[in-house]
């Protein structure tokens, strides 16, 4: 007879070791990585680097680090945007209507 929780930790134990020996293997397909991720419930460390699929292709590596720039340039930029965006100023319709909730409860 197993007891309740038995299955829970079985459970936990075959993600942690799952996770363990994916983090190990370096063969092994990115689909297929995921189809045994999903299965198990294992998870990716949010230390692990990110896998780089055109070390092959040096022209589609260029254009993957091309577009990386761009993208970390707009983010940059977006970023500068918001930090100078004035604080936004009292408004007496908006005060007004917060009384009259405040008022109602």
């Amino acid at each position: 007879m197993q007891r309740k929780g038995s299955t829970q930790v079985r459970d936990a134990v075959e993600a942690r070791e799952v996770g363990a020996a994916l983090a190990k293997v370096k063969t092994l397909a990115s689909e297929d990585e995921k189809v045994v991720r999903m299965r198990y419930g294992s998870t990716v460390a949010p230390d692990a680097p990110l896998a780089r699929h055109a070390a092959a292709d040096t022209e589609l590596a260029d254009e993957l680090l091309v577009m990386e720039m761009e993208l970390l340039r707009a983010y940059r930029a977006h970023k500068a945007q918001m930090a100078q965006r004035p604080a936004p100023r009292p408004s007496r319709a908006k005060d007004k209507i917060v009384r009259a909730l405040r008022k109602k409860h």
